[in-house]
């Protein structure tokens, strides 16, 4: 089942799902989040699988604890014209179990499915390092592609913008460090690295919400980024311009 909320209201005789995968933008979390609520079976799992920070929280508190879950993925995608969503590639996927032991077996059999597609998938206890992981590559690329308006494999060879989301690379490394994910600032570099060049001619999702005049997620992500380092009395200064930035390109 299909639940676009731009299309289709959640109705009171749907049925309960085993599974509610959460994969709208950051800025539809909390809506996403009461659609599972409802829609979730008792013994269920629900999984964000979404960019940035603050999405697993946000779940969590709808659905409980032992239903909740994290996971990354990593897939190109494209809008056709008439708003369809296309995969361009069968991409890999990193999930982490939730607390409930029926749960855990929910998403067992998502990922499951999930290889049955074609996809690289990973099940494990503890998803945060990947999050962290997506995050330093995102706040590295999106904002800075977003912001130069170019593909993602001219950033590594534009020393300038390349130094940039070094930076930002970096910033994030200290900031995962202090939330207890240890992560150094030469392999968060190399991350958005080589996911810049694997990823070749795309142009990040950043990049082309700012050319649609859509709203972007740089807030959920170098935002949060700089939230979360205020906290833990790291600095990200970087990160908070580039939030500001990308936020002022469509006020």
């Amino acid at each position: 089942m299909l639940v676009d909320r731009t299309r289709a209201p959640l109705r009171s005789d749907e049925r309960p799902v085993d599974v509610a995968i959460v994969c709208v933008k950051t800025h539809g979390t909390a809506w996403a989040a009461d659609v599972a609520r409802r829609l979730l079976a008792r013994d269920g799992v629900a999984i964000t699988i979404q960019n940035g920070l603050g999405n697993y929280e946000v779940l969590r508190d709808a659905v409980g604890d032992a239903r909740a879950a994290v996971g990354v993925i990593y897939v190109g995608a494209r809008l056709d014209e008439r708003g369809e969503l296309h995969a361009t590639g069968a991409g890999r996927a990193e999930l982490g179990r939730p607390r409930g032991d029926a749960p855990r077996a929910r998403l067992e059999a998502l990922a499951e499915l999930m290889r049955a597609g074609g996809m690289t998938v990973t099940v494990v206890d503890d998803a945060w390092p990947a999050v962290w992981r997506k995050v330093a590559t995102n706040a590295a690329v999106n904002p800075t592609t977003a912001l130069l308006g170019v593909p993602n494999a001219d950033l590594p060879r534009d020393p300038r913008g390349g130094r940039i989301a070094d930076t930002l690379a970096r910033e994030v490394a200290r900031v995962a460090t202090a939330t207890g994910v240890a992560m150094s600032e030469e392999d968060a570099v190399s991350w958005w690295r080589e996911m810049a060049r694997l990823t070749g001619a795309n142009r990040s999702s950043m990049l082309q919400d700012v050319e649609a005049k859509r709203a972007t997620e740089v807030d959920a992500i170098n935002g949060a980024v700089y939230r979360e380092g205020r906290r833990r009395g790291v600095d990200a200064p970087l990160n908070q311009a580039m939030t500001l930035l990308v936020s002022a390109l469509h006020p």
